[in-house]
């Protein structure tokens, strides 16, 4: 029908992309943000070094801010959870991902219980994770791919692709042995390795922060409703 209406399309289409596009003041100012918070990263690494002259140990400022970015994120998704009854699958499923992975890079403090004891409480939240998104598995599919159509989630996709596969690889030890040589020293690899992992763990953070500020796709499922 808005085909043989060319007058009404063409006075709504204006309205509908200034109120979809961000204004060049957001995208400057958000531009700002990321490169402070990716600067962050090697602030860290320097301070665990150089200041603090423990390197980057279970113990160091670069360990702890892995924690708190994964908690971030997975509060966030069970915060989601809780709100949006018709993404409770998807987002019980990324909150829970991201709660094991919290657990898993805990584990230097719950080894103080027992060693490897990580694993029980990952368990538990594992299997309630999977109860709740069995229980809704009619809201999994779709809103994940949704979600997947944002800015916001591109940011949680890239952070988990470093995480999970580039800083694996660039922070093998074979590789820096190659690059080093004789002079190769352990601590610069596992340097790598954690800083990378940091900044993995901080997109997968402000992704899930922009995702929780923009309703976890909410925008793409109306506009395809409408279409």
């Amino acid at each position: 029908m808005a085909d043989h209406n060319p007058g009404t399309s063409s006075s709504s289409k204006p309205t509908t992309a200034r109120s979809v596009l961000p204004s060049l003041g957001a995208v400057i100012a958000e531009f700002a943000l990321v490169c402070l918070l990716v600067a962050l990263v090697p602030v860290t690494v320097y301070l665990d070094t150089a200041v603090l002259g423990d390197g980057v140990s279970e113990d160091s400022l670069t360990e702890h801010l892995h924690n708190t970015f994964l908690a971030i994120a997975a509060a966030i998704f069970m915060l989601g959870a809780y709100k949006h009854v018709g993404m409770r699958g998807y987002l019980t499923l990324v909150a829970t991902l991201f709660a094991c992975m919290f657990l898993r890079e805990y584990d230097a403090a719950l080894d103080r219980i027992q060693h490897g004891f990580w694993i029980y409480p990952a368990l538990v939240t594992l299997a309630v994770g999977s109860f709740i998104a069995w229980r809704n598995r009619g809201t999994t599919l779709l809103p994940m791919l949704h979600h997947l159509q944002t800015r916001s989630a591109t940011f949680v996709y890239i952070g988990v692709v470093l995480l999970l596969f580039f800083s694996r690889t660039f922070g093998t030890g074979a590789l820096w042995e190659a690059v080093m040589g004789a002079a190769y020293d352990p601590q610069v690899k596992t340097t790598v390795q954690e800083g990378t992992e940091l900044l993995a763990y901080l997109l997968i953070a402000y992704g899930a922060v922009l995702s929780h500020l923009h309703g976890y796709g909410a925008q793409a499922a109306l506009q395809e409703r409408r279409l």
